[in-house]
């Protein structure tokens, strides 16, 4: 029987994966490697930095395919190694080069002409400055809930706290990003 590995499931490209079948681990990074990345970014707020930390989280991934537990979301998983990678000393080498807006949204934006691009790229820079200077946990927190469209709950789950203090964290987040955008505008707060 004759069938293409990017026609199986996640857990069967897993378990393959699993007996070292190197083309179903590369059927698993084509489908993920943008939502890899987006994470990255999201965590990282730097292109460079997101790219390495998304190529160190796929080698250590590759490496570590056999702890995968069954019934283990695979990209809950890889989340998870690549927040890991952050906190055990990845080092990022800028802060503040890409928009938050970037990392969460697909596709190209639809410009209304000139003067649109120059005020959609003054907002993504101002975002960005604004996202360097909240906390790894705020931008963690961030990147969580809206680069992964991750609910409450699920947040939680990873974390092992209370959907409770999830959204008193993403609140507290949310609040230190919006105060960071006013002052980066010379307001007072």
């Amino acid at each position: 029987m004759v069938y293409d590995l990017a026609d199986l499931s996640d857990k069967e490209l897993v378990s393959r994966a699993q007996r070292e079948d190197a083309p179903a681990f590369g059927v698993l990074v084509e489908r993920y490697q943008l939502q890899l990345l987006r994470l990255c970014t999201a965590l990282t707020s730097d292109p460079e930095a997101a790219q390495e930390l998304a190529q160190t989280t796929w080698a250590k991934a590759f490496e570590a395919i056999g702890h995968l537990r069954e019934g283990e979301r695979f990209f809950g998983w890889l989340r998870q190694i690549a927040v890991n990678q952050l906190r055990d000393g990845f080092k990022r080498r800028r802060l503040n080069q890409v928009s938050f807006d970037e990392a969460l949204h697909d596709g190209p934006d639809e410009a209304p002409g000139p003067e649109g691009t120059y005020l959609r790229t003054e907002r993504q820079a101002e975002i960005s400055r604004a996202l360097a200077t909240l906390s790894e946990h705020d931008r963690r927190m961030l990147a969580l809930r809206y680069a992964q469209d991750r609910s409450y709950r699920e947040i939680a789950l990873e974390l092992g706290t209370t959907e409770g203090t999830v959204a008193t964290w993403l609140h507290r987040a949310k609040e230190r990003l919006r105060k960071a955008l006013d002052q980066g505008k010379g307001r007072q707060v």
